[in-house]
């Protein structure tokens, strides 16, 4: 009996291979340039929070808090300019203030830093300064281990 089935060349095969290694590689370095793209630098991170004029005020009560949080903002670059309290002490949960760009970029970038989501505009160019802080009772969830600093 003969077989009647063909055998495939063995360069079909080889040239499946290659493609497949190329595609590998190829996908490789993709990823590499995206990494090295998509990668921040610190130094740049700094220099861009530090050209962010903070306002931070305690909405909740708890005694040097404000402080403290200046303190790690201030660790990370950024430019706090004045520090206090709100006039009620009862805000339930941390809020951004976008002070000076429409578009709130700077709540929203300020916002991805600190992990807050929590964000909203009230447009003030005589307060100089781009956002506001107002740290409420959910404070630490937001800043991790505030309570250790000084």
């Amino acid at each position: 009996m003969s077989d009647t089935r063909e055998k495939k060349p063995a360069a079909d095969n080889t040239g499946k291979i290659i493609i497949y290694i190329a595609v590998v590689l190829l996908g490789i370095s993709l990823g590499s340039i995206l990494f090295r793209h998509l990668r921040e630098d610190p130094e740049e991170i700094y220099k861009k929070n530090s050209n962010m004029r903070v306002e931070v005020l305690n909405g909740c009560g708890i005694n040097r808090l404000a402080l403290k949080v200046t303190n790690a903002l201030r660790k990370q670059g950024f430019n706090v300019v004045t520090i206090g309290n709100t006039q009620e002490s009862d805000f339930e949960e941390t809020v951004i203030i976008e002070r000076s760009d429409e578009n709130m970029k700077n709540a929203r970038y300020f916002a991805g830093r600190i992990g807050c989501h929590n964000i909203g505009k009230d447009i003030d160019p005589a307060l100089y300064i781009e956002v506001t802080l107002i740290i409420g009772k959910d404070y630490e969830k937001i800043f991790k281990d505030i309570e250790n600093e000084f």
